[in-house]
Order: C-alpha cells, then sequence, then structure tokens
C-alpha cells in the first residue's frame, strides 16, 4: 500500500506539470495550497469536466479524487484505476459504499477531494446539499477545504455537446481544521458548505459578461429545456449551431457567446430562468395526471444492465413509458418505490437507477432523461 501511494504521489505531481498545456486555452486563474500539517477533505462546486484539473492545479499535495462509475467503464478507465485510483461513485445508487472508502482513506492519512453535488448542473446554479454532507465530514474527522469555481458553466453546460473557450476562475474559500469542525453542529456546517459553494452562473455573468467561443453553442438545448414556454409543448425544441426553434409553434432564437438567450418573442433570456420554469412545470404537469394514465413515453430506447465488474450488457431496444409510479420498459414494470436512487448522465440523454432487479441504463438519440428524473422526484416528494 505504501509503496502504490508513493506512485501515485509521483504521478500527481508529474502530472500537475502538465495541466497548464490542458487549462492553458482558458482564461484559468487559481488560489494554490501547498498543504497543512493535518489531511483534509477537499469540496468544491462542479461545473465542467476538467474540474479535477482545476483542482488538481489548486492543491499541491496529491489527493484522491471521488469520480463517477461510470468513467471506469471508459476506454480510459484501467489507466486512470492504474495512476491515481480514483474513489468510485455508481451514479444513480446507493452511497454508502462510496462513504465507507472516502472514511478509509481519510484514516490512513490522505487527502480526498470530491465534488458533493454528484452532478454538474443543468441551469448553472449549485445543487443545495442536505445534511449528510456535513455528517460525512465529521466523520471523516479531519480539515476541511471548501474551493469555488466560477466560469465553468460557460466552458461546458450539462447540456451542451461541445467545449467552449473563455475564463474560468478557482478560489480556496475556507479551510477548518478538525478541531474547528468538531465544535460545528450538523447544521451549521451544512450552512456553511452551501453558502461557500454556491454559485450562479447567470447571476455572476450579468454582471461580468465574460465571451465564451465555440461552435454549435445552442446543440442540446432541447436535452434540458424540454417544454416550450410559447405553446407549452414537450420534446418540440430542436437545436442547430448556435440556433434553436419549437417545431410546434416555430418559438426560435440563438445562443449567444455570452451565454444567453436572444430572439423575437422570447419569454427567458437565459437557460436557467427557462429551466427552472420547465421543472416547475414538469412536476406539475406530473402531479396532474391521473393515476394509472401514461405521463410521458419515449420509443428508440435502450436499456442496458451494468454489473459489479462493469459491463454493460444490453437487454432490450423498444419503448420506455412513464407512469406516475413506475416506468414500463418494454414487458418489464419497474415500481418506483423499488427503485433506491436515480441520476442522470451524457447531457441529460442517460437515465442511471438502482432497483431490487439490478442497477441499469435508459438511453437513446432523443431520449431526455430528466422527464424520468421528475417523475421519480414527484413520486419520493409525495411519499414523504
Amino acid at each position: 500500500m505504501i509503496a502504490t501511494r508513493i506512485k501515485h504521489k509521483i504521478i500527481y505531481t508529474i502530472g500537475r506539470l502538465i495541466i497548464p498545456f490542458k487549462l492553458n486555452k482558458f482564461d484559468f486563474s487559481t488560489d494554490v495550497f501547498s498543504g497543512s500539517d493535518e489531511n483534509y477533505l477537499i469540496m468544491s462546486n462542479h461545473l465542467t469536466e476538467v474540474d479535477l484539473f482545476i483542482l488538481a492545479a489548486a492543491f499541491k499535495k496529491q489527493m484522491y479524487f471521488v469520480a463517477g462509475e461510470h468513467l471506469l467503464r471508459s476506454k480510459h478507465g484501467k489507466f486512470m484505476k492504474w495512476i491515481q485510483d480514483p474513489i468510485y461513485e455508481a451514479k444513480g445508487a446507493p452511497t454508502a459504499g462510496t462513504l465507507k472508502e472516502i472514511v478509509k482513506r481519510i484514516k490512513q492519512g490522505c487527502n480526498v477531494m470530491i465534488f458533493p453535488e454528484g452532478s454538474r448542473s443543468f441551469n448553472g446554479e449549485t445543487i443545495k446539499l442536505p445534511d449528510s454532507a456535513a455528517k460525512m465530514v465529521k466523520l471523516c474527522n479531519c480539515g476541511l477545504i471548501t474551493y469555488h469555481i466560477e466560469g465553468g458553466y460557460f466552458v461546458a453546460p450539462r447540456w451542451a455537446y461541445e467545449f467552449r473557450t473563455g475564463p474560468i476562475h478557482g478560489n480556496i474559500v475556507k479551510i477548518r481544521s478538525a478541531s474547528e469542525i468538531s465544535g460545528m453542529s450538523v447544521s451549521e456546517l451544512t450552512e456553511a458548505i452551501n453558502n461557500e459553494l454556491y454559485e450562479n452562473a447567470y447571476e455572476t455573468q450579468r454582471k461580468k459578461h465574460y465571451k465564451y467561443t465555440g461552435q454549435r453553442l445552442a446543440e442540446g438545448l432541447e436535452n434540458y429545456l424540454i417544454k416550450c414556454p410559447s405553446c407549452g409543448e414537450f420534446d418540440s425544441l430542436v437545436s442547430k449551431g448556435n440556433d434553436f426553434c419549437c417545431k410546434k409553434c416555430g418559438l426560435s432564437g440563438s445562443y449567444t457567446d455570452e451565454g444567453f438567450l436572444t430572439g423575437e418573442g422570447l419569454k427567458y433570456d437565459s437557460v436557467y430562468d427557462w429551466g427552472k420554469w420547465a421543472e416547475e412545470e414538469t412536476e406539475s404537469y406530473i402531479r396532474s395526471v391521473p393515476d394509472d394514465e401514461i405521463c410521458f413515453m419515449d420509443d428508440d430506447i435502450v436499456l442496458s444492465e451494468i454489473g459489479s465488474d462493469h459491463v454493460k450488457r444490453r437487454l432490450y431496444e423498444g419503448s420506455i413509458t412513464g407512469y406516475k409510479d413506475r416506468f414500463v420498459i418494454g414487458d418489464m414494470p419497474i415500481n418506483i418505490s423499488s427503485i433506491q436512487a436515480v441520476s442522470m448522465l451524457y447531457f441529460g440523454k442517460s437515465l442511471l437507477f438502482t432497483c431490487d432487479k439490478g442497477y441499469f441504463e435508459v438511453t437513446g438519440d432523443n431520449f431526455h432523461a430528466i422527464k424520468y428524473q421528475k417523475i421519480y422526484d414527484c413520486y419520493k416528494k409525495m411519499e414523504r
């Protein structure tokens, strides 16, 4: 174990020399932390797929990252495990095993970095954390450093297919010792973490007006903006290049290099405002649907099962139907009461969930997973 950790430290140190070349296309700046006498847990808001590089640039001492299990299934998965041995967290699955491994490494004297939101925000606003985040910090009994990233959302919106170039800034917000944390209540620590990690990308951008240039800026908007504010139709938005329009009513506009929406008759000028409205409207619609009637149905989906060996096996190609209390995929009904966790991946085109039948992924080229995430969310709210 000691030899392995030495290897990880050497590779991490060498990797930090390469990182500036990875980030040189962004106007990137960050505070740098050299280290402390006690080991620590680092928490950061999560905005881009290069956040790992951003955090590595900010922290000189080697740390272990918490990363999505889906990365282990990628072509670089085995290499990633060899060079740094990340702590893997399965999206749409219970997190008890991940927590156990975080605590284990902290107890071994390692530093661990985590994005406690679990997933990147679709609209640029940091996802509010529950008390479980603070409980984890207390369980680790180590120092805590909070780190804040600004500008990353417009470099890589979660719904978008293409990266853009523009400013990203990172800063260390607060450094707390283990003794300081022990003197805080769970609610006090939860509030502090939420305040220190919070970012609303559009609030910041309305003040600073940074430029984020790239190709196909609007493409993928339909993965998140699933309801038209003009005609109210679901899944009617299409995008191409920097432009988008509603197939039903013709509402159209463009996505600018400042990240705003412009066009005649547009009710909203930001993905944040349109997206928040669409999410609320979707939940309201689901609640209004009579029991045992269909909320949503999608064709041309693929259902796969993800095994304990991290291999994805295709089970079915066809349709998915969402009711208020269940999903029906082919001839397989899955009661939402049996689902332990749900998450989304890949621009919002994949739904991952764990139930008593296993760990599954539903995906499709024109599949918008957020609709089924909202069915699950509404059911859980009703259950509470």
